[in-house]
């Protein structure tokens, strides 16, 4: 079992224990799954509209996921399409930062060799706890709302409705702490989306007691809350930093060598991946040292299709460029994977700490899971029952 200090020195640790093959490939293939169900359901919706509207989509944005708020003047049935993409993307991520969190205090509590399919047995038994908390609290957050949204629809009644209005009036106070309840539940919410996959892992708890862990750290812990999650903020900053910076140079070194052997293909393979991915990777090549390597440069578009190509180096290059697409776009997932994965472990590990000093549990000492252990009591009925009389009773 680990030995933490409980306090702001174990934040730090969340960089190391984040960078980790179980932990990066569990968000990995979540930011997987969610990038191609979200651009699916995006470009079926351009194919039910029709017209110009996939080219025009696709000449703007290509393979690069789109926020809905981004363009205003999207069409109605792709914007839903999006909605729909982060509603998606909502469920996979806190599936898969409760998995990470359970590998997290796993290893925390000295079991290293946890491994994915036992995350995602416990994500399928304990699922309805992580999204039933976010169901549960907008629901008493709806019902709240729900009082002064009737009170008005009811003083727009004649003559009723003026005496409903002075009625209400009167209850003024009770409101007052009715709104200071609906503000408080929105800090709950808030605080939730960062804490919820740790408390279910960690805690192994149903919705109720879930909501209530919520409101006991809200309460008890405010401050330790906002400075804790920021010093993981800069952390992540530094970390994924650094990270980002290894990959893209890593990369570089890679394709070095391809760079100055061939430059002219190189181009046209950047110029088609700069296309596909919205014209990202312009904002890669202008990054310090890496501008200096000329790995990442690229061509215009318009220069790619006046490209005078044969048919066998057309088909080379389109290959070579979908590879290179598909490469970068790897890369990219890794980077927002280690990003994701220092948010889930270490949320883990500040849940620990705020249930040490809120209640004096350490949670690194969780009892083992039902139906694994086997007290000894039982054990000694069962060996009882087989076992042979003695002589003794024989001779009696």
């Amino acid at each position: 079992m680990s030995e933490l200090h409980f306090d702001f020195r174990d934040v730090f640790r969340a960089g190391r224990y984040g960078f980790s093959g179980k932990k990066l490939t569990v968000h990995f293939i979540g930011l997987a799954l969610a990038y191609l169900i979200y651009e699916a359901f995006v470009y079926i919706s351009l194919l039910i509209v029709g017209g110009n509207a996939l080219e025009d989509f696709w000449n703007e944005y290509a393979l690069v996921p789109v926020c809905p708020i981004v363009d205003y003047e999207l069409n109605p049935v792709t914007a839903g399409a999006m909605w729909l993409g982060l509603l998606v993307f909502f469920v996979i991520f806190f599936s898969t930062s409760t998995m990470v969190s359970k590998i997290t205090i796993q290893q925390l509590r000295g079991d290293s060799f946890f491994s994915m399919k036992e995350a995602a047995a416990f994500l399928k038994r304990h699922w309805k706890a992580v999204f039933g908390v976010f169901v549960g609290l907008i629901l008493v957050f709806v019902l709240c709302l729900l009082v002064p949204i009737i009170v008005g629809l009811l003083g727009k009644i004649p003559w009723v409705g003026k005496v409903v209005v002075t009625f209400s009036s009167l209850l003024m106070p009770f409101a007052f702490f009715l709104g200071l309840l609906m503000i408080y539940l929105v800090v709950v919410l808030s605080v939730s989306l960062f804490f919820v996959p740790a408390v279910v892992a960690t805690a192994d708890t149903d919705t109720f007691e879930t909501i209530y862990q919520h409101f006991s750290i809200v309460w008890n812990q405010p401050w330790r809350i906002l400075v804790y999650e920021f010093i993981l903020f800069g952390l992540k900053l530094i970390c994924v930093s650094v990270w980002m910076i290894s990959c893209l140079f890593s990369l570089s070194l890679v394709m070095l060598p391809i760079r100055y052997l061939l430059p002219e293909d190189m181009l046209h393979f950047m110029g088609n991946a700069n296309k596909w991915l919205g014209k990202s990777i312009n904002e890669i090549s202008a990054l310090p040292l890496v501008r200096d390597l000329g790995v990442f440069d690229t061509i215009a578009s318009s220069d790619l299709s006046a490209a005078q190509l044969s048919t066998f180096d057309n088909v080379f290059v389109t290959l070579s460029s979908i590879f290179i697409t598909l490469s970068l776009l790897f890369v990219m997932g890794l980077i927002l994977a280690y990003l994701f994965s220092i948010a889930s472990v270490g949320n883990t590990i500040i849940y620990a700490i705020l249930r040490r000093r809120s209640d004096g549990e350490n949670l690194l000492e969780a009892e083992e899971e039902e139906g694994e252990s086997f007290p000894d009591d039982e054990v000694a009925q069962d060996t009882g029952a087989t076992e042979e009389p003695s002589e003794t009773q024989l001779g009696t």
